[in-house]
C-alpha cells in the first residue's frame, strides 16, 4: 500500500502556499491520483475545488482540468493558483496600485480630503466591523481595494492582486483583530500596534510573485492544457454525461467547517471583486454542503433518498437521541452528498475512476463513518469501490482547538476511496 502520510514533504511548493485555506488536501496525494488513474491530455474534474490543489497539479502534470466551487473566494483562489502569470505584468500593476494608495493615505494625513478621495474611503457596512478592524486598517483596506478594482490591468493580474489582498486578512498573522481566521471559529485578537497594511501587502506580493515564478518554471516543459475554475454547485454540474476522465475531490466534512463564516472578513472588503455584499454572501451560507446554518424541519423525518441506506439511517437515529438539531444537519449533509455523488457518476466516463478523500468524524460523541456511507451510496450509482487507502493526519499540523469531552474522540485517519464506474 502506498505511503500517503507525507511526513516531512514540502506541501507548499509552486503556488500551493499562495493563500491560506482550511483543510487543504496534500498535493502529493493528488499527484498519485493523476499519475495512476489518468493520462496526459485527459480531463480531470474537481467538483468541490476548494483552494485549487487538483487544478495546480493537473497543470503541472499536463491534464486538462475543470473545478467548481459554490464559494466565490475559493473559485478565485483556485483560478489564480492554476494560471501562469507574467512577473513583469504583476510588478507593473502592483507598483501602480501601491503608489496610488500611498498618495491617498498621505493626502488623508495632510489635508482635508476631496470629495473624490472621500468616495474611495467608503467602508463596507457589516456587523462588528470596528471590532474586527481598527480605523487605520479599515481606511487602508478601503483605499487599497478601490485601486485594485479601478487601476487598469489585465483581469488575471487583477485577480492575483485580489488574492493577495484577501491573504492579508485570512493570514495567520492577519491585519484584522483576529486569529485562527482561516477556520470558522476565529477569535478576537487585539494588536499591540496597528498593522501596516501596505507593508504587509508588499511582503505578501513579493512572496506570492516568487511562488508564481516557481510555478511558471515547473510548467515550462509540460504540455499546454486548459484549466478552468468556475462558480458552480457539485449537486448540479453543468457538464455533459460521461465527459470527464477522472474525478479527484476532497468534499467538506459533515458540519465540520463553515467556509462563509471563515471567509467573510475578507469577502466584506471585496464587493468590487465579487459583485456581492457581505450580507448577500452570508445569506448563501445555508446552501453550502456541510453548513450548520439554515432552517430545519421541526421533526426529524428520514429523507426518502436515504431510506434504502441502512448505515445512514442508523447513524442519524443514534444522533437524534443526543441532538435532534445535529441529526437533521447530518441528514442534510448526506442528502447533499448523495446528490453530489450522483452527479459525479453521471459525468464520469465508463470504466474511469473517481477518487474521494474524506475523514470520518464524531458528532456529539456519535461516530460518523462518512467513508462507509459514501461507499454504500456510490454502489447504488454504479461506482464500485476498487481500493480503499488510509492516511494519518499529522496532529502537529492541526490548528483548530478541540474539546473531546464535548465532541468525542478526534478522528486522525483519512480515507482515500477509489471508485470505478461500471
Amino acid at each position: 500500500m502506498p505511503d500517503f502520510n507525507f511526513d516531512g514533504h514540502d506541501t507548499l511548493y509552486a503556488t500551493h502556499g499562495l493563500h491560506p485555506y482550511a483543510a487543504k488536501c496534500p498535493p502529493q496525494l493528488v499527484q498519485y491520483g493523476l499519475q495512476h488513474y489518468s493520462e496526459c491530455g485527459e480531463t480531470v474534474l474537481d467538483p468541490m475545488v476548494g483552494s485549487g490543489t487538483t487544478l495546480v497539479e493537473a497543470r503541472l502534470m499536463g491534464r486538462h482540468a475543470i473545478g467548481f466551487d459554490i464559494d466565490p473566494l475559493a473559485r478565485l483562489i483556485s483560478q489564480v493558483k492554476s494560471q501562469e502569470l507574467d512577473d513583469e505584468s504583476l510588478e507593473s500593476a502592483y507598483e501602480a496600485v501601491v503608489q496610488q494608495t500611498t498618495d491617498d493615505l498621505d493626502t488623508l494625513q495632510a489635508e482635508e480630503p476631496s470629495p473624490a478621495l472621500k468616495e474611495r474611503v467608503v467602508l463596507p457596512d457589516f456587523h462588528n466591523r470596528d471590532y474586527w478592524f481598527s480605523p487605520n486598517v479599515s481606511t487602508a483596506l478601503a483605499i487599497l481595494s478601490y485601486h485594485i478594482s479601478e487601476t487598469e490591468m489585465p483581469s488575471q493580474v487583477r485577480d492575483f492582486l485580489w488574492v493577495t489582498f484577501s491573504s492579508l486578512i485570512l493570514a495567520k498573522k492577519s491585519v484584522a483583530n483576529a486569529r485562527d481566521i482561516t477556520h470558522s471559529r476565529h477569535h478576537h485578537f487585539q494588536h499591540s500596534t496597528h498593522p501596516d497594511v501596505l507593508a504587509k501587502f508588499a511582503a505578501r506580493t513579493k512572496r506570492m510573485r516568487r511562488q508564481m515564478s516557481e510555478f511558471r518554471q515547473r510548467c515550462k516543459n509540460t504540455p499546454t492544457v486548459t484549466i478552468n475554475a468556475r462558480l458552480g454547485d457539485a449537486r448540479c454540474l453543468p457538464l455533459e454525461d460521461e465527459s470527464v476522465d477522472l474525478i479527484f475531490t476532497s468534499p467538506p466534512y459533515g458540519t465540520a467547517l463553515d467556509y462563509p463564516r471563515a471567509h467573510f472578513l475578507a469577502v466584506a472588503w471585496m464587493q468590487r471583486a465579487f459583485g456581492i455584499t457581505v450580507q448577500e454572501y452570508k445569506a448563501d451560507a445555508p446552501d453550502y454542503i456541510g453548513s450548520e446554518r439554515g432552517r430545519l424541519a421541526q421533526d426529524l423525518v428520514i429523507d426518502k433518498r436515504l431510506d434504502e441506506f441502512g448505515l445512514v439511517k442508523s447513524i442519524i437515529q443514534a444522533l437524534n437521541d443526543r441532538s435532534a438539531r445535529h441529526a437533521k444537519l447530518l441528514q442534510r449533509y448526506f442528502v447533499d452528498m448523495y446528490q453530489a455523488l450522483s452527479e459525479m457518476a453521471r459525468v464520469l466516463r465508463h470504466r474511469r475512476h473517481a477518487i474521494i478523500v474524506i475523514c470520518p468524524s464524531h458528532v456529539r460523541k456519535v461516530e460518523v463513518p462518512t467513508h462507509d456511507v459514501f461507499i454504500e451510496m456510490a454502489r447504488k450509482m454504479g461506482l464500485e469501490l476498487e481500493a480503499k487507502y488510509t492516511r494519518t493526519i499529522n496532529s502537529r499540523l492541526r490548528l483548530l482547538p478541540y474539546m473531546p469531552k464535548a465532541f468525542g474522540e478526534r478522528m486522525s485517519t483519512e480515507f482515500i476511496l477509489v471508485f470505478q464506474k461500471l
